[in-house]
């Protein structure tokens, strides 16, 4: 087995399945009732033949931001990442990091030696998602919760992957008064053209919310 995949058997799966998600490849999916997904994903980035390098990431992904990314050429799959709204990467501590004295983007990758160090790297990553990550991906489902800390550019790692008229309208389209969210719609469209293929698209799916009672 690949040294990665051994990690992600004996030291990931453990913690992500007794959280409720489910696993396909070197991803984990969580849904809730009302259609949205938590993903955490772990990517090789082969950088370095000496080391396994890897990231870890999860993404935020809403029913209406799916259904958005997606008006002109509606999926009839699970969705996906391709249509998260937020994203975070999960950074290792310095001894599981590729380059622990890095900034930024390379400050992220995790790194182990295999066999050597395959074990200590795992411990590392599970006892952060199990401590840090899963517990933050459930509370991010609330949308609501969401919001609020993409409402912050970028809080504690969370990168919207919209701008933060657009981010809030997909949070609020389907619970927030149609009066307050028609108003942004309206607001949005008045100050930026790149707002009117959004627009039709969220009037059309608040008059649908209407005529279904919501």
């Amino acid at each position: 087995m690949n040294p990665l995949d051994t990690l992600i058997r004996e030291h990931v799966v453990p913690v992500m399945t007794a959280a409720g998600f489910a696993k396909k490849g070197r991803i984990f999916r969580l849904a809730v009732p009302n259609g949205d997904h938590a993903f955490l994903h772990i990517d090789a980035d082969p950088v370095d033949p000496a080391q396994v390098v890897f990231e870890v990431s999860f993404w935020m992904v809403l029913v209406p931001s799916w259904e958005f990314a997606y008006r002109d050429n509606p999926m009839t799959g699970a969705p996906d990442a391709s249509g998260a709204l937020a994203t975070c990467k999960v950074v290792p501590p310095a001894v599981a990091a590729h380059q622990p004295d890095e900034e930024g983007f390379f400050r992220t990758r995790w790194a182990f030696a295999e066999p050597d160090t395959r074990d200590a790297s795992g411990r590392e990553l599970a006892r952060i998602l199990a401590d840090k990550t899963v517990p933050r991906m459930v509370r991010l489902l609330d949308r609501g919760t969401l919001l609020e800390e993409t409402r912050t550019n970028p809080n504690d790692g969370l990168v919207r992957l919209r701008g933060a008229l657009m981010t809030e309208f997909l949070l609020r389209i389907d619970d927030a008064p149609v009066p307050d969210v028609t108003a942004l719609v309206d607001k949005a469209e008045a100050e930026d053209e790149w707002a009117r293929p959004f627009a039709a698209w969220a009037r059309a799916r608040l008059a649908h919310r209407v005529a279904a009672g919501g």
